[in-house]
């Protein structure tokens, strides 16, 4: 099971990177370019703390870090200056979807998911990160139908949960090690990356 990391103070620092799998190919002789995308793309979060006061705050990081190199990472994805609002209750309106495309049901009626507004998706005990690929409206009762990006890796489950209030990225924390300088005053906690694994 993936380790929260708190955030005392919320970090300084959070940047989310798409990690592209798919390709440009060049045409020998001068031809156009091509793109050819790959089911796999994912983000990953760059992470930069403030120095934290060694009690409580860096010592709970610090061994939450350390649990977290191990067992996965779950921090929820800043959307500085958005206001989410209140979206109801999402969950995926029927399985097997795949692709780019996605119906959703139980947000609260009128609710607007707007471009670039993250959202995870629950699925098989994990959580998947995506995007709006543009502004969406619910209908009255509810029902939402998205593009999303990156593509779905799943094949959805009917009724699975959708983070929109609060999602979060889950993943590995890259780096061999964990180092983190203490010292009486403060921790320096080094910038963590947090990567999706699937």
């Amino acid at each position: 099971m993936a380790i929260e990391l708190p955030q005392p103070r919320g970090p300084q620092v959070a940047v989310p990177k798409l990690l592209d799998w798919g390709s440009d190919q060049k045409a020998p002789m001068g031809g156009g370019y091509q793109r050819l995308n790959r089911l796999g793309n994912r983000f990953a979060l760059d992470i930069t703390y403030p120095r934290l006061k060694p009690e409580p705050d860096g010592r709970i990081l610090i061994a939450r870090l350390r649990r977290a190199k191990t067992e996965g990472a779950l921090f929820p994805v800043p959307q500085p200056g958005l206001d989410i609002g209140n979206p109801g209750n999402p969950v995926i309106n029927g399985g097997n979807q795949a692709g780019n495309v996605l119906v959703l049901r139980g947000f609260a009626g009128g609710y607007i998911l707007r471009e670039g507004q993250f959202f995870s998706v629950i699925h098989g005990g994990r959580r998947y990160l995506h995007n709006a690929a543009g502004d969406f409206v619910a209908s009255p009762g509810g029902v939402m139908t998205i593009t999303l990006d990156p593509m779905l890796r799943i094949v959805t489950t009917d009724g699975a949960v959708v983070e929109v209030g609060k999602p979060y990225i889950e993943g590995i924390v890259s780096g061999a090690s964990i180092d983190i300088e203490q010292t009486v005053a403060k921790s320096k906690i080094p910038t963590i990356t947090i990567t999706e694994r699937f």
